[in-house]
């Protein structure tokens, strides 16, 4: 069916974000990884966090290799550890003694990403931060997205993520959404292991799909039905799509 048009825009920002959530999250898994390989004891080194991000040239143009900068808590931070994750190849691991000064830039990303994890309610779920332009939902500062993880296998992981926006500054946030109620995770196998043909679930924070709700479906590599107060809709991998604009409870 055709997205209503006062929904496109969400839509869109839920489709290109989500796809970003994905990547940025995977490349981070990555380098972390491979970190903990190089460096066993990396955990004596003081570090404060790491922050992916795509590369590009120098006229501006995205590359498809990414890089993980791992930071310290020194203020201003320091770049610790380097890993590059370049498709098709292995991973290129750099570690910095003493550990080098961070660019500007980088340290304002990195106060923006402890703003967003101080501004955070109570949790009890692991987060991973990402970070993403304020311009990929048209708005002005630094988005960082809480993606909550799990240790348990086999769980697609629904909420509780978090959306905050913080100023190009990097002080207090402008806001912090919660992009479900609360924590939410749903089995990605049968009772007996069987393989799923989708997930459904019932969103009621918003009335279309999130950018979460992208990733879900990105992670686990199944369509996932969403149910809204506009209808419901098919979310399958970076795409999404109106079945029905009858919501789920409603009478036909």
């Amino acid at each position: 069916m055709p997205i209503p048009a006062d929904l496109r825009d969400e839509i869109r920002h839920a489709e290109d974000i989500g796809r970003q959530l994905y990547v940025l999250d995977k490349v981070a898994a990555i380098a972390t990884d491979v970190l903990v390989a190089r460096v066993p004891n990396f955990r004596d080194d003081k570090l404060a966090g790491y922050i992916p991000s795509r590369e590009g040239t120098e006229d501006g143009r995205p590359k498809d290799s990414y890089a993980v900068l791992f930071f310290t808590t020194d203020d201003p931070p320091r770049i610790a550890y380097e890993v590059r994750v370049i498709p098709n190849a292995p991973p290129e691991f750099k570690a910095n003694t003493p550990p080098k000064p961070a660019t500007e830039s980088f340290v304002l990303l990195a106060r923006a990403r402890a703003a967003a994890i101080a501004a955070l309610p109570p949790i009890h779920q692991p987060m991973n931060p990402v970070i993403v332009p304020g311009a990929a939902r048209d708005e002005k500062g630094i988005l960082v997205y809480m993606i909550a993880g799990t240790t348990t296998s086999n769980v697609a992981v629904f909420g509780q993520h978090f959306r905050v926006l913080v100023p190009d500054d990097g002080k207090a946030p402008r806001y912090v959404m919660p992009l479900s109620k609360t924590a939410v995770e749903l089995p990605t196998k049968g009772p007996k292991g069987q393989t799923l043909e989708a997930l459904m679930i019932t969103q009621i924070v918003t009335d279309w799909p999130l950018e979460t709700h992208v990733l879900v479906s990105l992670q686990t590599k199944l369509p996932v039905y969403v149910g809204t107060r506009r209808g419901i809709w098919r979310v399958n991998g970076d795409k999404i799509v109106l079945i029905s604009d009858h919501p789920p409870d409603e009478p036909r």
